[in-house]
């Protein structure tokens, strides 16, 4: 098999393509970014530019599959463009559409979504619920808009999987995120805590590479199988977590984003406020998928090199 993959060295990349080159079902790896990726393989050819651009759709022509990631997932990522709504949907939309465009009609394409396009729910969401993203979240909006492209091309015939994973962790994870989480504060919220899921980079690649190898189609949920408050995260990596203010860690939100150019768009914050679960049942019945790491726990231990607690031996 011929892979194409684009965001290849984004966070989840960095996973994945080094796996996907280990694999001996994997005949060439074509990876795609506008950043420098540095590896270095006999089966392994790097492009590097727009997702927009006709290296691209070269590219996509000829090979067997492609995993598409490429996406502005934090607009400060576009410097002093970082507000320019229109300049992110062209990159989100118009590369998703190109790519498409250019596959082979029996190409198999694997789409990263987000678990955001769910937007709120404090009770198991299965991939049968509505797309209905935090009203502003720019991100999951155009996580929405880009599935819908792909659902177009489905209906065309194309062969697509659309993978829709929570709050991705572990030692490539955005680093807005590993930030927010080594800081011991969290937003003081009305209980209950609103629960929460996080799954970890190598369960989402493990979740990629079975998915390219499969006929499942449509959406797929991947998420731990427990849930957690962002409090009790923080309580769990912290021997002392503080509780601020939400209007405070809003406020700092804005101001780093809108005035210094740094962090994500603030309302990533929301994303963490409110409550989001996933049933990921139709994952294990279609692909066999099995995490790695099933509890939150384990992923923030491994996320942060910290050792697992020692069980207490009556401990059942």
């Amino acid at each position: 098999m011929r892979v194409l993959i684009t965001g290849a060295a984004g966070c989840l990349g960095q996973v994945l393509v080094p796996r996907l080159l280990h694999d001996a079902r994997v005949a060439e790896v074509i990876a795609h970014d506008r950043r420098p990726l540095r590896l270095d393989h006999p089966r392994l050819r790097i492009l590097r530019g727009d997702i927009r651009d006709s290296a691209v759709a070269q590219a996509a022509r000829g090979v067997d599959a492609a995993v598409h990631m490429a996406f502005v997932v934090m607009e400060s990522q576009l410097g002093r463009e970082r507000r320019n709504r229109a300049l992110a949907q062209a990159i989100n939309l118009g590369g998703t559409k190109a790519l498409i465009d250019a596959l082979d009609p029996k190409a198999r394409l694997v789409h990263v979504s987000s678990a955001s396009v769910y937007g709120t729910s404090g009770v198991p969401l299965t991939e049968a619920a509505e797309m209905s993203p935090l009203a502003g979240f720019h991100y999951a909006q155009d996580k929405v808009l880009a599935e819908e492209v792909v659902m177009a091309a489905e209906k065309g015939g194309l062969s697509a999987l659309r993978l829709r994973p929570h709050i991705i962790l572990g030692a490539h994870a955005q680093p807005f995120l590993r930030g927010a989480l080594r800081l011991p504060f969290y937003a003081r919220l009305p209980p209950p805590a609103p629960p929460l899921q996080v799954v970890h980079e190598q369960d989402v690649a493990a979740a990629i590479v079975a998915g390219l190898f499969s006929e499942a189609t449509g959406p797929l949920n991947l998420a731990c199988e427990d849930q957690m408050s962002f409090e009790a995260m923080q309580r769990h990596l912290h021997r002392h977590a503080f509780a601020v203010r939400p209007r405070l860690a809003q406020t700092a939100a804005r101001i780093a984003f809108h005035y210094l150019g740094i962090g994500p768009d603030p309302a990533w914050a929301m994303g963490l406020d409110r409550p989001l679960v996933l049933d990921c049942s139709r994952a294990r019945a279609t692909l066999g998928w099995r995490p790695r790491f099933p509890k939150i726990t384990d992923v923030l231990n491994d996320t942060f090199g910290r050792a697992a607690p020692k069980r207490d031996p009556s401990d059942t």
